[in-house]
């Protein structure tokens, strides 16, 4: 696991800090294996109906913001990731627990951004100068992060592990408490 980790840090400088794109491969020398709690096929179809534009969610009983819902929706299906919606509700409830003032010391709101990248991120994503505690700033962020990283390895659990890129070795619990929150996801409207 500490070649994963190696790896990841290395990939994740080259997005982060040069802001350029990565090969669209995964490397073969370094195999990972991530057990998740995965949704199965009857789970998915008994919680989640196709997505579509105005589909609200809870989790957990909350009911995030309607208004950043539907923002986050627009912003994912524009690059074409729409599908991601649900997954989307369950990490920024992981990250955050969809509290826009949620703060641990280093990384803070929605999406728990690190204040030492906000605005370079910002500013690639297209809302320069915008404040690190600005919802719909960081959702766009999110959303543009996450649609890359999607793009780039084609696979949910990988783009989740390079959004957590912090310590490599707990990537995998990150997946999995991402997934894990599945079975609390509904659909309000």
């Amino acid at each position: 696991m500490k070649g994963f980790a190696i790896v990841m840090m290395v990939v994740m400088a080259d997005i982060v800090v040069n802001l350029t794109p990565i090969p669209n491969t995964v490397p073969e020398t370094q195999p990972v294996v991530v057990e998740t709690q995965a949704p199965t096929q009857a789970q998915t179809e008994a919680y989640i109906p196709p997505q579509k534009e105005g589909t609200i969610y809870r989790i957990y009983g909350i009911t995030p913001s309607e208004d950043w819902q539907r923002y986050l929706y627009a912003e994912l299906d524009a690059k074409g990731y729409g599908w991601y919606m649900p997954y989307a509700v369950c990490q920024i409830f992981q990250e955050s627990r969809w509290n826009q003032y949620s703060d641990n010391g280093v990384d803070v709101g929605l999406t728990q951004q690190k204040a030492v990248y906000w605005q370079t991120r910002a500013a690639h994503w297209g809302v320069p100068g915008a404040s690190i505690w600005n919802p719909y700033a960081q959702l766009k962020v999110y959303a543009g992060m996450m649609c890359q990283f999607l793009e780039q390895t084609g696979s949910v659990e990988w783009a989740l592990s390079l959004y957590y890129w912090g310590n490599g070795d707990y990537a995998p619990k990150y997946i999995s408490d991402v997934m894990s929150h599945w079975g609390a996801l509904e659909v309000v409207r």
